[in-house]
């Protein structure tokens, strides 16, 4: 930005203590903060392409009668940008605030396996993790096994790792970069729709996240640049009026 580093330290200091930025305690740099992703979060939500995601959602949950969820991670934890309940009488009552575990959940682990390597080594230090069925993964070894299968295959799964009888399966959205930044989650009971049968549908999944990920790409494209030079953006110089040219000292220049 070219400021005086007095000015920026100071700039930075205001930032933090409003919660926009904050300061990684390892590495003393700052990072994005709270208020910040809360911003983010919120502009997802409310975005020109809401509507069009939800038809998506409505969709895919309608013709899988399952719970559709598009998910991100915000300071490390997982946070519902937009869900879809499914139309079948037996369904999962999640609400969108309920606070979701990474590690043993598919949009968790999808999004810790795509990420960069230092949120996911900042993770495995929390190890061993908290234990939700017998089907959870508590140990870093196991976990970081398993982020590669996922790597390799491209999705996730939760098969009853979070709730015993739920299972889940997760595929990435993505930006203009090609970077991971959500996931699209179908979440069924195992009586209705058992992991065997949910996987059957990943094509469909797959296309209805690739669809998302297409009108993130849009909306990328069409946010307004940073426009070079200090003119004026449009038309010539508005040269002055006769009184303003009145009003100039001699020698002013023109």
């Amino acid at each position: 930005m070219k400021l005086p580093k007095p000015t920026t330290f100071r700039l930075a200091r205001a930032l933090e203590a409003a919660g926009y930025i904050s300061k990684d305690p390892l590495t003393l740099r700052y990072q994005i903060g709270s208020s910040f992703e809360h911003i983010a979060l919120n502009g997802l939500r409310n975005s020109a392409a809401h509507g069009s995601r939800r038809r998506l959602m409505s969709d895919l949950a309608e013709r899988l009668e399952a719970r559709v969820n598009l998910v991100v991670l915000r300071s490390g934890n997982l946070s519902f940008v937009q869900w879809v309940e499914s139309t079948a009488p037996l369904r999962i009552n999640i609400s969108g605030d309920m606070p979701m575990p990474v590690h043993c959940s598919a949009s968790g682990k999808l999004l810790l396996a795509f990420g960069p390597p230092e949120l996911t080594e900042a993770f495995l230090r929390r190890a061993p993790f908290e234990r939700y069925t017998k089907n959870t993964l508590t140990t870093a070894t196991r976990f970081v096994r398993h982020l590669e299968e996922i790597r390799h295959r491209g999705y996730s799964i939760d098969d009853q790792e979070l709730i015993l009888g739920v299972n889940c399966l997760a595929v990435p959205v993505m930006n203009n970069a090609g970077q991971v930044v959500a996931g699209l989650a179908v979440m069924a009971p195992v009586t209705s729709l058992p992991l065997v049968r949910l996987k059957r549908h990943l094509p469909e999944i797959q296309a209805a996240a690739a669809l998302i990920s297409a009108e993130l790409k849009q909306s990328e494209k069409l946010q307004p640049r940073k426009r070079r030079g200090r003119g004026p953006a449009l038309g010539k110089p508005k040269s002055a009026s006769p009184l303003e040219k009145k009003g100039r000292p001699k020698g002013a220049g023109g």
